[in-house]
This record gives structure tokens, sequence and C-alpha cells, in this order.
């Protein structure tokens, strides 16, 4: 937690946390591997002989440049009297990281000043067999394992430079708070290492400092050779100017929009392609400090789920070319089975998971979440809506849509009509669940439309009758009659049948997913019991997973609001035609963003503070599509 500013561009990803440091550094993968997993990449600075790590002492304030992924970060201590400006940037293709200080003395007197820079990387997320070593042709820092390289650097005029490298048991920091490195040429094993600078500071002094990333020496110092042709200021002029001209070919939202919903809007845009890996994964997020809290793992894994439900987010901005990559991940990652497996890394490989391949009498189960097969073809015909790129539809329709569309077929419990038992979106309880079975629908109607938009007829018919067959399943089965609404899940054991009443917000799948008209009596009756049950009314608002959600839960009388949540029923408002609503729910999200704009996942329901992890790459997805669709209504006013 406590995340602050993301930079990234598909090969290097980092985090940057309240206090200026590097918290997570993800190379060559946008979520894998983090060299830092969590640890901190500090600042040190002496000012006159006083020492002070950035922290609480100093006053910092975080923001982005305009309609730009890069960072400005201003710095200020008043006891210190100085500050400085920290304008960080990765850039748009080198995995480079740049930061330009700008240092400024607050006093008439002349200081004598030095920036300390501490890393404490793992290379490949293991102490095993860490090297590093000062590289006296380059004049800088390597720390290096296998293919993973990165140089460290600091680019001064009139300034001394400094550098060391140790075992962690001794520590580079007791350097640093020393006043003095010791220039160790070489270490090995569980090691860290610092670099700085020292000059004498009138008015202003600028240095940069950077890392940069790759998979031999002999690719550092080519890349190196391209930082000094071109200089550092001018990579960061480039990598502003390409994200400018990035933003610029969004689809532009109506002047009715407000100003402030307008710019979050845009920052989520920024915030959703940094977390997209150069081979289309889209991470849920590479915030690492959820993993002392998550069994000692973590958010930086696709998900098919959260990755279905951000692409239409980008294809209806505009940004149809990117989400290619995603579905052309999507063909390569589904199972020869027609079905996809709960997360996966960047690579392409099958992530951790805790969902059994038997149940508890041994007996064989698929550990699915079918609503994450179902959405990837659903929201690969929403990319169609968005585009209308049939050859792409082409291409991808043997790959993708025919075996995940024959496994929904063929994945049907004969005796209810309902797909079989899977695991619920929230990856807690296994049953036959309104949510997931909706989104099976969704994912059925969107493989016909497919199908017929390729020419294949019989297909089409297969999965549009088989969707109306499931439809007609699930309003005997899930809706309760007595409740006048639908249950959350149900589950039949031994032939008993078991009902599951609590009001979960995922029960507007029946709307988004499409299975009926929000306008329904079932539908408006089932919103009734999300507003009454799920809505924090004495807190800061918005909307809660379901009743007694206990994931992050701070207090008794509430659950913790999430913003995918809240976006949902905004959404119905807006469907409904109650647009007033909807903006309210839109400024509930334009109120939870941080100094930056980043969005958590949920929030204390009293104070408002950010939880779990931050950003969460849903929660921005979510919030831009919402607004996307109030733009829609808007316009036709």
């Amino acid at each position: 937690m406590d995340r602050e500013i993301i930079l990234g561009n598909k090969t290097l990803f980092l985090n940057i946390d309240k206090f200026l440091c590097i918290r997570d550094f993800y190379y060559p993968y946008v979520g894998q591997y983090n060299h830092l997993s969590g640890e901190k990449n500090q600042i040190g600075i002496f000012v006159d002989g006083k020492f002070s790590w950035i922290d609480e002492n100093w006053k910092l304030d975080f923001k982005y440049k305009k309609d730009s992924l890069t960072a400005l970060i201003n710095a200020t201590n008043e006891n210190l009297e100085i500050s400085f400006s920290y304008e960080a940037t990765v850039h748009k293709y080198m995995p480079v990281f740049i930061a330009k200080i700008k240092v400024k003395n607050l006093s008439n007197k002349k200081k004598d000043v030095k920036f300390f820079f501490y890393h404490d990387f793992n290379l490949n997320e293991t102490p095993i067999g860490n090297t590093a070593f000062y590289y006296p042709q380059l004049n800088g820092l390597v720390h290096y394992k296998d293919r993973t390289y990165l140089f460290i650097a600091i680019d001064i005029k009139n300034g001394d430079l400094e550098y060391t490298v140790s075992k962690k048991e001794e520590s580079s920091k007791k350097e640093i708070e020393e006043g003095k490195l010791l220039k160790r040429p070489i270490v090995r094993g569980d090691i860290d290492s610092a670099i700085g600078c020292s000059f004498s500071l009138e008015k202003e002094k600028e240095f940069f400092y950077y890392i940069v990333a790759g998979e031999s020496l002999d690719d550092i110092e080519e890349k190196n050779k391209k930082l000094r042709e071109d200089t550092l200021p001018h990579l960061i002029e480039e990598t502003e100017i390409y994200w400018q001209a990035w933003i610029k070919e969004r689809k532009n939202l109506c002047i009715k929009i407000p100003k402030e919903v307008k710019q979050l809007y845009d920052r989520s845009l920024y915030i959703i392609r940094a977390h997209i890996d150069k081979n289309g994964a889209i991470i849920a997020s590479a915030d690492s400090s959820i993993f002392h809290r998550f069994n000692k793992d973590h958010y930086s894994y696709s998900w098919p789920r959260d990755s279905a439900f951000i692409t239409p987010a980008l294809d209806f901005a505009g940004y149809g070319d990117i989400t290619k990559k995603y579905f052309e991940f999507c063909a390569k990652t589904i199972t020869k089975k027609g079905f996809f497996l709960q997360k996966y890394l960047p690579n392409g490989a099958f992530g951790s998971s805790w969902h059994p391949w038997s149940d508890l009498d041994g007996n064989p189960q698929l550990p699915i979440q079918e609503d994450e097969t179902a959405l990837v073809i659903w929201a690969l015909y929403q990319h169609y809506l968005a585009t209308k790129d049939i050859e792409f539809i082409d291409y991808m329709y043997n790959k993708l849509v025919r075996p995940a569309a024959n496994f929904m077929v063929s994945y049907i419990n004969k005796d209810t009509g309902l797909p079989e038992k899977s695991y619920d979106l929230w990856e807690e309880r296994r049953g036959y669940l309104t949510y997931t079975i909706s989104t099976v629908y969704g994912g059925l109607k969107s493989a016909s439309n497919l199908a017929q938009l390729t020419g294949n007829i019989e297909e089409a018919k297969l999965y549009e009758k088989t969707a109306e067959d499931i439809k007609e399943a699930l309003l005997k089965h899930l809706y309760d009659k007595e409740l006048g609404r639908f249950l959350r899940m149900i589950d039949i054991d031994k032939n008993k049948l078991f009902k599951d009443k609590t009001v979960d917000a995922s029960l507007l799948a029946v709307f988004f997913m499409e299975v009926l008209p929000p306008n329904d009596k079932r539908i408006v009756n089932t919103v009734k019991a999300i507003e009454e049950k799920l809505i924090i009314k004495d807190g800061i608002g918005g909307v809660a997973r379901y009743e007694n959600d206990h994931y992050h839960r701070r207090y008794e009388q509430y659950p913790n609001p999430w913003i995918v949540t809240t976006m949902w029923l905004a959404d119905w408002y807006i469907q409904q035609g109650n647009l007033t609503k909807a903006l309210e729910l839109v400024n509930w999200v334009v109120e939870r963003q941080t100094q930056a704009g980043l969005l958590a996942e949920q929030f204390d329901p009293y104070t408002g503070a950010p939880l779990s992890v931050i950003p969460l790459t849903w929660s921005h997805a979510a919030f831009c599509r919402t607004v996307q669709k109030l733009d829609e209504k808007l316009k036709n006013l």
C-alpha cells in the first residue's frame, strides 16, 4: 500500500511509494520479475552534515505532468532548508528509468549537499547468487544475475561521485548514514549497494539519476551509448511528447462530462496502458505490498476475468490495436480443452492457484471460474462492436472463439440445464452462481454473434440455442419468487438443495450480461436489495461486494466498498436514465483517487483510506467504462 506513482513501458515497470522509495521494479515483463518485491530503494540526504532519509519529516506532493506518464514529485524539508523536484519517467520503449532532480536552497547561505541512492535489489526475486560491482568504463554500478543486468548511475556536472557495494548484513545503509561510501569494487550473494553525489548548493542544482535494464553487459553498454548520444534530457522530452500524442488518440468525451471526471478518465487510461505487457498480458496490480497479507502471493498476474472487463474500456476509448495483443495472449494460453485457468503470469505460464482439482472425496473437478472463459469471448465481441475489425475476428475465431464456446456448450449439468459448478468471481465458493451463469449466457450469445460474422452458421445456431436454454434454467433455478430477487448461488449435494440468499453486487450480471432488460422487475427488485444491503450509508458511500464480506474488513458494521461494484450500480442507473445518481457514483470515485490519480481496489468505509492494492487496473477500467456509457447517454440528450 501507499504506492503513489507507477511508471512503465511494456517491458519495465516500477512503483514509487509515499516516501519516494522505489518499491517494485519489474523487468523484462510488466508484472514479472519483481527485482525488489517490496523492499526499499531509498533516498538519503546530507545537508551541512545533517542527515535525513526521505520520511515523515519531508513534505511530498505527487502528481503526473499534464497529458503524460511522467511523474513530477516535489519534496521539501524546512529543517534542512532545501527542496527538490523529482521528475521521473520510464522511456517510451527502452527499459530505462530516468529521474531529473532539481535541488533548491531555501536559505541565503551556501550549503554542502549529498544525495545518496540506496538499492536493495534481489534479482529474479531471490537473494541467491546476486553480484554487484563498480564498472569504471561507464562510471556506475552493475547488479546482475543470469540474464538480468541493471546499471545504475548519476549524471552530474561539477559534483563528486561516490559508490559502494556491500553484504546486506553489513549494509550500504550504514555507509550512507555515516556520510561516506567506501567504494568497494565487487560483492556477491545477498547484497545491496549505494551511489551518491555531493555538491555545493548556492541557489539551484540539477542532476540525473538513472537505471538501465538489459540482458547482458554488452546490452547495457549499447543502451548507455544511446543514452549519451541522445542525452537524458532529450529522452525525457521525447517520452513526454509520445504520451501527449498517445492520449490524443482517444475518443473525446462530450462537454457535459465534468472536468474532474475527464481528468481522472485520461489518467486512468494511462494507468491501464502501463499495466499491459509487451506480450499482451494485462496485470491486475503490480503493487507487491499485498504479498505479506496474501499468503505470500500478489496480484501481479493476468486474470482472464479482470482483463475481459478491462479491454472494453480501452476498445471504446479508441485503443483497439492495444487490446488485440491481449486476445492473442488469450489464444496462446487457453487450454486445449477450451477453458481458462484461474490466472496467468505475464510470460503465459499458469499462475499460482488455490482451486483444487478434486473434491473432498477425491473425485475430479475442474478448478475453474467459468466466467473467465465466457467473459473473454464476450470481451472479444465488445472489441468487434468498438472496432468493426472483422479480419481480426476471423483470425481469432478458430484459435479462441470456437474452443471456448464448444467448452461452454459441453460443460452443462444434464439434470438442471445450468453450467456445471465452478468457483465464483471472488474466488471463494463453488456452486451454481447467478453471476457465472449470466456470464456464460453472455459468452455464448457473443460466440453466436461472432460465428455469424465469420460464416459459421450452424455453430451460431448451436451457441444461440444453448444460451437461451441456460437463460431458461437460470430463471427457473436461481430466481427466488418468495424473495422476489435472484439468489447468489444454489448447490445440490446428495439431492439436497442449498440456497445462498446473500445479497451480492455481482447479481447485477443478470443486467450487464443482458439476460434480462434493466427495467425487468426481477432485476429491479435485485437492485433494491443491493441498495439496501450493500451501500455504505453511514460512511463514505460506495457499494460493497456482498453481505458480511471479510476481505480486508476493518469494522463489524460494514464491509469495504469497491470501485468495481460501485460502477456496476452506476451502469444500471445509466440504463434506467437516472443520470444524476450515476454521476454521484462517478464523482464518488473521483473523490477516492490519490494525489496523482491512482485508484485502489477497495476503501475503508469510514475514513476512505485505500485498502488492498493500489492501483487496481480493473478499478480504473470500471471507472472509464462507466464514464463512456454516461457520455453516450449525455450525447443523446
